[in-house]
């Protein structure tokens, strides 16, 4: 468990991000489940969020890696390249300033 002052010591919040294609879609810190889609309504993955940790527990992609990868806190990311998904928390701006790169 993070307290306050460690959260920012890492450069990371309580708010997880997911991104797909590099644009942000969803961006949520309360605690449930989440259905995400991509811009055009497709379903695209299940994850769960308890509000320390996030994990995938179903995607319409055929390797469902996401799924393998378990749950995750700040600092970790969980990757589903079929569908150019990368679902992580929300980094501060200090961490967003760092050189970072993204490609699909």
């Amino acid at each position: 468990m993070f307290s306050k002052y460690a959260e920012k010591s890492v450069g990371f919040s309580k708010s997880v991000v997911v991104r797909i294609s590099g644009e942000e879609v969803y961006k949520f810190s309360k605690p449930g489940e989440w259905k995400i889609y991509n811009k055009s309504g497709k379903y695209v993955t299940t994850l769960h969020f308890d509000g320390e940790k996030v994990w995938v527990t179903d995607s319409d992609c055929p390797d469902k890696i996401c799924e393998k990868t378990g749950k995750v806190g700040p600092g970790g990311s969980i990757i589903c390249v079929p569908n150019r998904t990368i679902i992580e928390f929300e980094k501060s701006k200090f961490q967003k300033d760092l050189i970072d790169t993204e490609s699909w």
